[in-house]
């Protein structure tokens, strides 16, 4: 069962999520809360599985409560609910190790398929969100900056070992770390370091930050 916690400062959607939710048997609405604050005062005696946290919320907002969340509680996976008009946060809540982003108006199956993903170690995102994300991340850069970006990334990536850069490319194409495992023959631990290891080298902070990187260059 996997135990869910839905933060958004109106009812009706934290409603909606619910009855969406409710939807599948092997998920549970272990509670809910109408703003960052409420929701950390609730950790103190609840332990979800995956928070889907709201951006916009009065007296604690949702990037705020994604940094405490994640710093506090590691174990805790963290999808941000997102409209069209809130990129300027993406790249903070990539930031602070949000586990994904979904748009607010995302159907049944795309909002359960994300929780699992989260949950599995991969991060499933919208194509309009992901579209946003590399945005947030890259900008738009002048021809020569971006050849300079391109050759600096170029150098990082050759600090990775043939063996590195398999992974990398199975992560490009959405897989967990149990997926990849089964894939290289070897535990999905295994894998978990292989992916710690890249993350250090490039000077990422997570698989999202990582498929953005690489987007352009395998």
């Amino acid at each position: 069962m996997t135990n869910i916690i839905i933060v958004d400062d109106q009812q009706i959607v934290r409603e909606g999520l619910k009855m969406i939710l409710s939807l599948n048997e092997e998920i549970n609405v272990l509670g809910e809360a109408s703003n960052g604050m409420e929701l950390l005062e609730a950790l103190k005696d609840m332990t979800p599985d995956v928070v889907l946290m709201d951006i916009r919320m009065p007296i604690m907002n949702g990037i705020e409560a994604t940094k405490i969340v994640k710093e506090k509680y590691p174990n805790v996976k963290v999808i941000i609910l997102t409209t069209f008009d809130e990129d300027e946060y993406i790249f903070q809540g990539l930031k602070y190790g949000a586990d994904g982003y979904i748009l607010k108006d995302a159907g049944s199956k795309e909002i359960i398929n994300s929780i699992k993903s989260a949950l599995d170690g991969s991060i499933l995102l919208n194509p309009k969100v992901t579209e946003k994300v590399i945005q947030a991340l890259n900008g738009v850069k002048p021809p020569k900056e971006e050849t300079k970006k391109k050759n600096d990334a170029e150098k990082l990536i050759s600090l990775l070992t043939p063996r590195e850069l398999e992974v990398v490319k199975h992560i490009m194409d959405g897989k967990s770390n149990k997926t990849i495992g089964k894939d290289l023959f070897v535990t999905e631990g295994t894998v978990k370091n292989y992916v710690s290891k890249i993350l250090d080298k490039l000077d990422l902070n997570n698989r999202t930050e990582l498929v953005v990187f690489f987007k352009d260059l395998i």
